[in-house]
C-alpha cells in the first residue's frame, strides 16, 4: 500500500509540474478578414474567423482596430465551442482617430492553455469634416497614447482571463483525476483487507489440518505399539503351547511310573499272601 500512494504522489507531483509547462506551450491557428477591403464614411465592418482546433470552454477574441491616428476600436468576439467560429461588427467613423489610411486589426486569443493570433488590413477613406476634426485631435498625443495603452491592457486581461480559465479547467481535471485515484486506493485497500482475511481463513484452516494430521499420526503410532504387543503374545503363546505340551508329556510319564509302581507293589502283596 506504501508503493501504491508513493506512485500516485509521484504522478500528481508530475502532472502538477509539468502539467501547466505544456498546457501554455501548446498554439491554435486563427483565421481572421474583414468583410471588404476599402470603406469609407459611416461604413458597417464586420469582421470573421475561426480558430482551429475549437475551443471547448467559452473564450473570445480581442479585436482591435488600428489606424493612422492609433486605435479607433476594441472589441471582444464570443467564439463558437463548436465550430470554433467568431464575428464581430463595428461601425467606422465613429471618432476622430478615424482617419483616412491604411488599418491593421490584431487579433488575440488564449483558453484552455492554448494562444492564436492574425493580423488582418483594409483602407478607410474619410471625409473632409472628419478629417479637418482628425487633424485637431491628433496634435495631442496623450489622448492616442492613453488610447493605445488601453488596447494593451485589454489585451493582456483577455489574456490572462483565458489563461486564467485554461488553469481552472486543468484543476477540474486534476480534481476529478485525484477522486478516481482516491477510488481506486480504497479498492485496492478494500482487496487487500479481504485478501488478508482469506489468507488468515486459509492459515486457520491449515493448524486445524495439521493438527489432525498429528493426532492421525498419534493414533497410528498407538496401532503399531498394540500390533507389536500382539506379535509377542502370539510369541507368548507359542511358549506356553510348548509348555503346556511338555507338562502333558511328564504327567503321562509319571502317572505310567505310579502305574507300574503300584502294580508292582500289588505283586508283592499277593505273593507275601500266598
Amino acid at each position: 500500500m506504501k508503493t501504491i500512494r508513493t506512485i500516485a504522489t509521484l504522478l500528481i507531483a508530475a502532472f502538477l509540474v509539468f502539467g501547466p509547462v505544456a498546457a501554455f506551450g501548446a498554439t491554435s491557428t486563427m483565421t481572421l478578414s474583414a468583410n471588404s477591403l476599402t470603406y469609407s464614411g459611416q461604413a458597417n465592418i464586420t469582421y470573421t474567423g475561426t480558430i482551429s482546433p475549437a475551443p471547448t470552454i467559452a473564450s473570445s477574441v480581442v479585436l482591435t482596430t488600428m489606424g493612422p491616428s492609433g486605435a479607433v476600436d476594441i472589441g471582444l468576439a464570443v467564439v463558437n465551442t463548436g465550430t470554433g467560429a467568431f464575428s464581430y461588427t463595428l461601425v467606422a467613423g465613429g471618432n476622430a482617430n478615424w482617419v483616412s489610411g491604411t488599418y491593421t486589426v490584431n487579433g488575440t486569443w488564449g483558453a484552455q492553455g492554448n494562444t492564436a493570433t492574425k493580423t488582418t488590413t483594409f483602407t478607410y477613406s474619410g471625409s473632409s469634416t472628419q478629417t479637418s476634426a482628425t487633424t485637431t485631435v491628433t496634435s495631442t498625443v496623450f489622448s492616442t497614447t492613453t488610447v493605445t495603452s488601453a488596447s494593451s491592457d485589454a489585451a493582456a486581461l483577455a489574456t490572462i482571463t483565458t489563461d486564467l480559465s485554461g488553469i481552472q479547467s486543468s484543476l477540474n481535471v486534476l480534481t476529478t483525476s485525484i477522486g478516481t485515484i482516491t477510488t481506486g486506493l480504497t479498492t485496492v485497500s478494500n482487496n487487500v483487507n479481504a485478501l488478508s482475511s482469506s489468507l488468515s481463513s486459509i492459515q486457520s484452516a491449515v493448524n486445524t489440518i495439521s493438527t489432525g494430521v498429528s493426532g492421525i499420526t498419534s493414533t497410528l503410532q498407538t496401532i503399531s505399539t498394540s500390533l507389536s504387543a500382539i506379535g509377542n503374545i502370539s510369541g507368548q503363546l507359542t511358549t506356553l503351547t510348548n509348555s503346556v505340551n511338555n507338562d502333558q508329556t511328564y504327567v503321562l510319564v509319571v502317572a505310567a511310573l505310579a502305574a507300574i509302581t503300584l502294580v508292582l507293589e500289588l505283586a508283592i502283596l499277593v505273593r507275601k499272601l500266598s
